[in-house]
């Protein structure tokens, strides 16, 4: 080979080894099965056809056995019909009830949610973000989600043992000279999560995952703050959609320890949405794909979760990766564990 040539060889090779990474992955644990408890496509049936093409892919391809997602609803659609959500599924997508205006009041009546129990649903997704994303104009004195107009809400809610799903409080700070696009004020930062703190400290037996792991997993004294609510408050759980791009913000081994020690009380999720296009397929596929392989693996991933900075793998232990993946799911959410084995799965 002359010199040129193998001038090309050096300079392409890495290239087709990020481009092919993602498509060679095959899991190591094709027994474990997948759920995701964050996803957002309301009652889309060619949206949750989508979901079900996305399954037989990954089960084909990388070995990989989606059993479940749970369907928060969006914006436009909050509450669905969950039989028909099941039905479109193959009884693969459950469904939440939903609340995206929370700062408004809460929806849901009190008295209704035994009622949506009942029905099926399996719990309560409340989004309680920052005000500046609710408001076209900023504003003081807006409620934060300790006002007392929700407290009837949690009771009811702690009262009668309704999840609350994916609840979703601030929105990512990073450390200082990265503070990110999104919630740029560690000051108002800390005033949203103070907020939910008394609201835990008012319904100690309030079952709650908190959506994005609460946003504590961008800096490492965050990640302690998040050991302290969770040693706190023994019914708070997290779930992980759209963290998975801000990881190379903390220690690897921070984080790896947390995920390890708090095992019990964190939910795979991704926060993905519908999609339509077959362009869009392989993006959701290349999302879910990199968030396996930072999770189950030791090697450095490329593009983080939406896209973004290389993500180093925490290469958690098997047994931690099935209480994230799908026991602590049917542990914590009605009707999850027994979907489960309705659909053939043996379940310890």
């Amino acid at each position: 080979m002359n010199s040129r040539g193998f001038l090309l060889l050096v300079i392409f090779l890495p290239v087709l080894s990020m481009e092919t990474l993602h498509g060679q992955f095959k899991t190591k644990y094709p027994d474990v099965p997948r759920i995701d408890v964050h996803t957002h496509v309301a009652a889309d049936v060619q949206g949750i056809a989508n979901y079900l093409a996305l399954r037989t892919n990954m089960l084909e391809r990388h070995d990989i056995d989606f059993a479940l997602w749970i369907n928060l609803g969006d914006r436009n659609n909050p509450l669905v019909d969950p039989i028909i959500v099941e039905q479109a599924s193959e009884g693969r997508m459950l469904c939440s009830i939903a609340d995206y205006a929370a700062h408004d009041g809460l929806d849901h009546d009190p008295d209704s949610l035994q009622h949506y129990l009942d029905a099926g649903f399996v719990g309560y997704k409340i989004w309680s973000g920052p005000w500046y994303r609710r408001l076209e104009e900023q504003s003081e004195g807006h409620p934060y989600i300790d006002d007392l107009a929700h407290e009837p809400t949690f009771a009811e809610m702690e009262r009668i043992g309704m999840v609350g799903a994916s609840v979703h409080i601030a929105d990512p700070n990073g450390p200082w000279g990265n503070r990110g696009d999104w919630l740029a004020d560690p000051v108002e930062y800390w005033k949203e999560i103070t907020a939910w703190t008394r609201v835990l400290e008012k319904h100690p037996d309030l079952v709650v995952v908190m959506a994005h792991g609460n946003w504590l997993l961008c800096q490492d004294a965050q990640i302690d703050y998040l050991r302290y609510l969770l040693t706190t408050f023994p019914n708070l759980n997290i779930d992980l959609a759209a963290t998975f791009q801000y990881f190379h913000l903390v220690q690897t081994e921070n984080l790896r320890a947390f995920m390890i020690e708090w095992a019990d009380r964190i939910l795979y999720a991704t926060d993905i949405g519908k999609w339509t296009s077959q362009e869009q397929t392989t993006e959701r596929m290349e999302q879910y794909l990199r968030t396996f392989q930072i999770l189950e693996t030791d090697k450095q991933i490329a593009g983080g979760f939406f896209g973004g900075p290389t993500i180093p793998g925490l290469n958690l232990p098997k047994e931690v990766l099935e209480k994230i993946y799908f026991k602590n799911a049917a542990r914590l959410y009605p009707r999850v564990k027994e979907q489960l084995i309705h659909l053939g799965y043996e379940l310890d």
